[in-house]
């Protein structure tokens, strides 16, 4: 079929710039010389040691999460080369280099790898050792970490970018590795921080791990953490390709021994691997060395060259680039560009299934440019920095090339494939999302694809043995210019309730997991980098705001029996010493003098008031933020958080239908090292005794210690007038991922004084006083006739 005119214009006008003008150049749409208003003088000089990255080829490392600025301002940059930048401006003025102080590192200060922990805050590897910079607000502090005791060369750590101050979103910006490279992965030293680099512990790797340790990554859509090897240095280059993931410490025991597909890792001079883990935690991880580029979308599961296409007629491919070597890669949340050591760019989209990256050309008149960077302003807008020296002061300002992607790719690629789609959005885009125990949640996304062009989204989720999902599309309707609107719906569901998956495929219900979501247009082409990807965060698992609350129908206040004034006043009550326990074990413990409490009354408000004699059952109350759910029907356990053990249960294991030995308090405190109630029954431990694998039921007239409200199970009391302070805990494994604990105070009362005489004893006297009295009333009914009988004289 010939071609259309347009198609033969494009390609001829591509002829004619190859056979003419060989690679295309491309030009600056702005061109300036970044410097401050105010000079520096040569007696402005950096004090300490001035930093140096020790590769040859420099680096350039922004804070990612920067969309929610209010005022637009640049992300916070560090400039790795001879010299280290640290600009909170987007290099738009003049900098001394960044600088150590001298009593810690002298006399020179060589950067291995640096990592943003926050906006605010670097953690660094100089000369082999890890420190924290802090800068704020013009003020800086240089701290040594803890816990690291031997020589590193990486750092490796992920941000959390999305919105909000979510609790396990902040987790993952606070978690760093610090390790060493080349050598064996079992032996190799790896370090973890999960408080920003503060402190760090030591992590293990299995002697079974072989070949040489090339990286370590925090997967956190995968619930891994990724360790990338090299076979290469160890004589199996065949088996895997040269490199493969490793992934250790999730909650998925199929994953303990997953490896990933192998892979080539070329690079002269051995793999000097450096990488870039995408700060919307969708899965892409980027890895390259001085030879080769490759992306993986998942994790590293399967990870792919990168397909280079040359501007020629007909366009060539290949999966090398051009050239001596790459220089410089950078990202953006949709965007890649590469630059080479001999002044060539490339650029692509960050795509779930394309790997292509188009060759814009080259830079004729700028020199040096392998002391240069890459620098994503905003969608689209590709900033190439390069530090000139002032000839006045140890100053340096900033050559600044900026221009338009897409302008460039027009001009130099007529012909490229144009965006297929019109419309891609939805409300759930940026935003964390919980899937507690069996619920679903259901998503929706709007999409026009362009007529003609069948662009239809595709949905994925980075961690299959966590989340599941079922989709479905469906016509909406139509735009104004009369495109067809369509609807895509979307259920999620853990993976282990949904039915889809083999059962051994996922057994991460009692811990959960994290996965993202994202809905993307396949082989959307380069001119689509304003068309991001949607996607939302999806923890299986406790939303941070869900609890549970003790009802409270009936108050000691409310009763009249206290009011809140005494109780808020420094209240204290006090606990036989034959009535309480410390260790927990319903005891008597010699020698222990009575306990006194205080009560907290902030946290225990007015104490639920119950009946020595009426069997009690605590009834629970869900809530969530600030919304009641439901009454609780699970499995839940109590304890009385001050030891006493003045209390019992109505209900026997025979009484409860018991197959199995239930659990109770004393057995499993007596297996902690460190006894401790509130840790050592929980819903990761709990086992019902309706199970017929469990313990062989040996004392069926041993109290079951476990309620609900479909049991009969009741908490019975002593005759006992006074305070008691009960944590309940719910311990139902399918209920919920949260660990769901109240505590609640209860005042009992009702108990007469006790007697001390026996009940015969009470009884014989009871008896002869009303003998005595019938006795008494015989001998005065007697006497009273008596006296009215009239007297009779006898003569």
């Amino acid at each position: 079929m010939p071609h259309s005119w347009p198609v033969a214009l494009a390609e001829l006008w591509l002829w004619l710039c190859f056979e003419m003008g060989g690679i295309a150049s491309w030009r600056c749409t702005v061109e300036k010389l970044a410097y401050s208003g105010l000079s520096f003088s040569a007696r402005d000089k950096a004090s300490g040691t001035i930093l140096s990255f020790t590769r040859t080829e420099p680096s350039l490392l922004q804070y990612p999460c920067n969309d929610g600025d209010p005022w637009g301002r640049p992300s916070p940059a560090v400039y790795l080369g001879q010299v280290v930048f640290l600009s909170t401006d987007g290099f738009e003025s003049s900098l001394l280099p960044l600088t150590i102080p001298s009593e810690l590192e002298t006399p020179n200060a060589s950067v291995s790898a640096t990592a943003f922990v926050k906006k605010d805050r670097l953690a660094m590897v100089i000369n082999g050792r890890v420190y924290l910079y802090i800068f704020v607000a013009g003020e800086e502090e240089w701290l040594p970490v803890q816990g690291i005791d031997s020589l590193v060369t990486e750092l490796s750590n992920t941000h959390c970018c999305y919105p909000g101050q979510d609790p396990h979103c902040q987790a993952i910006s606070m978690t760093i590795f610090a390790y060493e490279t080349g050598h064996s992965a079992s032996k190799s030293h790896i370090f973890l921080s999960e408080d920003g680099g503060y402190t760090f512990t030591p992590l293990k790797l299995s002697p079974e791990v072989h070949g040489v340790l090339l990286g370590v990554y925090n997967f956190v859509s995968l619930s891994q953490i990724g360790i990338l090897i090299n076979h290469t240095q160890s004589g199996r280059e065949g088996k895997r390709g040269g490199a493969y993931f490793t992934y250790i410490g999730g909650n998925m025991s199929n994953m303990y021994s997953h490896i990933s597909m192998g892979f080539h890792l070329k690079s002269t001079g051995g793999p000097d691997v450096r990488s870039i883990q995408h700060p919307r935690l969708w899965g892409f991880t980027i890895l390259w060395t001085k030879d080769t580029l490759l992306i993986s979308s998942n994790n590293g599961l399967l990870v792919e060259p990168v397909t280079v296409q040359q501007p020629q007629v007909p366009p060539r491919t290949s999966h090398s680039f051009p050239g001596s070597g790459l220089c410089h890669v950078v990202t953006s949340n949709s965007e890649i560009a590469v630059l080479t050591q001999d002044h060539q760019l490339f650029h692509g989209s960050l795509d779930m299934v394309s790997r292509t990256m188009v060759h814009i050309g080259e830079n004729g008149h700028q020199k040096g440019l392998c002391s240069a960077v890459l620098m994503f302003d905003k969608v689209g807008m590709l900033t190439v920095l390069s530090p000139v020296l002032t000839n006045s002061s140890s100053a340096y300002n900033f050559q600044k090339c900026t221009f338009n992607v897409q302008w460039l790719l027009m001009d130099i690629w007529p012909f490229l494939q144009e965006c297929p789609v019109k419309i891609l959005k939805g409300h759930f885009h940026n935003k964390i999302y919980y899937i507690d125990m069996q619920q679903k949640l259901n998503l929706s996304a709007t999409f026009v694809p362009k007529p003609g062009t069948g662009a239809f989204p595709v949905v994925t989720v980075s961690n299959p043995y966590v989340l599941g999902f079922q989709a479905k599309i469906t016509e909406g309707g139509y735009t104004h210019d009369r495109n067809t609107k369509y609807s895509l719906h979307m259920q999620l569901l853990q993976q282990w309730f949904s039915g889809m998956a083999d059962p051994h495929f996922s057994d991460t219900f009692p811990s959960g997991g994290m996965s993202v979501l994202t809905v993307d247009i396949p082989n959307k082409g380069a001119c689509c980098i304003d068309m991001h990807p949607l996607s939302a965060l999806i923890k299986v698992g406790c939303p941070p705001t869900k609890h549970i609350k003790v009802f409270k129908n009936t108050t000691a206040c409310s009763k009249g029996l206290f009011n809140q004034g005494t109780l808020q006043d420094n209240f204290t009550y006090s606990i036989s010493h034959n009535l309480y326990d410390p260790n927990f074990l319903a005891t008597p413990q010699l020698g222990q003098s009575d306990l006194e409490v205080l009560y907290k009354y902030n946290e225990l408000g007015c104490p639920l008031l119950l009946y020595y004699d009426t069997p009690w059952l605590p009834v629970l109350e869900l809530w969530e933020n600030n919304t009641f759910v439901e009454y609780v029907s699970a499995d839940f356990v109590v304890f009385e958080v001050n030891g006493m053990y003045n209390y019992d249960y109505l209900l026997t294991a025979a009484e409860a239908n018991c197959i199995s030995q239930p659990q109770n308090w004393t057995a499993l405190i007596q297996k902690q090292d460190s006894p401790n109630p509130h840790t050592a029954w929980s819903r990761m431990n709990y086992e019902s005794c309706k199970n017929h694998d469990g313990p062989k039921l040996v004392s069926p007239s041993a109290k079951y210690q476990i309620l609900a409200q479909n049991k009969k199970n009741k908490i019975t009391f002593s005759h006992y007038n006074g305070f008691y302070i009960f944590k309940v805990i719910v311990v139902d494994k399918l209920y919920s991922y949260c660990e769901l604990s109240a505590t609640v105070s209860v005042y009992v009362t009702g108990a007469l004084p006790k007697t001390f005489l026996h009940a015969w004893t009470m009884l014989t006297a009871f008896l002869t006083i009303i003998l005595i009295a019938i006795l008494m009333g015989y001998l005065l009914h007697k006497l009273s006739l008596m006296k009215k009988s009239p007297k009779v004289k006898v003569f």
